[in-house]
């Protein structure tokens, strides 16, 4: 069945998802604010609980390594390779812009999520179709960026996503296609995970990509 709880935290939400190999049981996304290692816990048991398992049932926890906030990449990150160690089953790492993305693989669109980062740059990594990845999620500015995409020459299959592109001028106006989404990432997290190697949870580390400066 491989069971698995998703678990990202990546900015002040809390997103979980709960799929295995035959059913997509659903998600919960809570707006945590600083609030997130105190909510996580029992948010999740509880979650899986109105699900109709246990946290005894899992055989996967998939987690969010990052780009995004500091502080909830390591929170979710410590709840969720502490959870996997205890029941002693495997966790899969993704990468946010990963888990962002993959709604859109298999599209015949080329996806472009973007998440905020300091001082007008931006996280942000291009995924091709149906989910070959094109470059690795890394911090740029935003004109920066643009360029990177209009380089691909495909701007008629080109999507940006994000959550928050209203505070990003340059790819408002870069005249490319934007998706807003809701940081609700936790259900997608879950059923893209069942086709990715899960690992030792203690291999899992974060990924913080800081911008310069």
């Amino acid at each position: 069945m491989n069971l698995t709880l998703a678990i990202d935290c990546s900015m002040r939400w809390i997103s979980l998802g709960l799929a295995d190999s035959s059913a997509l049981y659903g998600e919960e996304n809570l707006n945590a604010g600083r609030a997130q290692a105190e909510l996580l816990p029992n948010l999740a048991e509880g979650f899986v609980a109105r699900h109709g398992f246990s946290l005894k049932s899992l055989e996967r926890v998939a987690v969010t390594t990052g780009p995004g906030y500091y502080t909830g990449i390591r929170v979710g990150l410590a709840y969720a390779t502490a959870l996997a160690a205890g029941l002693g089953i495997p966790a899969v790492p993704m990468s946010a812009l990963y888990a962002m993305a993959c709604p859109f693989f298999g599209s015949g669109f080329v996806a472009a999520p973007v998440l905020k980062a300091r001082k007008g740059s931006v996280y942000a990594a291009i995924y091709g179709y149906p989910s070959e990845k094109q470059t690795e999620p890394a911090v740029y500015g935003e004109a920066e960026f643009i360029s990177l995409i209009g380089s691909l020459g495909h701007a008629d299959e080109i999507i940006i996503i994000g959550h928050d592109l209203d505070e990003f001028g340059e790819i408002k106006n870069s005249g490319y296609r934007l998706i807003q989404m809701p940081p609700a990432i936790g259900l997608q997290m879950a059923h893209a995970s069942l086709c990715l190697a899960a690992i030792d949870p203690a291999g899992i580390t974060a990924t913080y990509l800081r911008p310069p400066g």
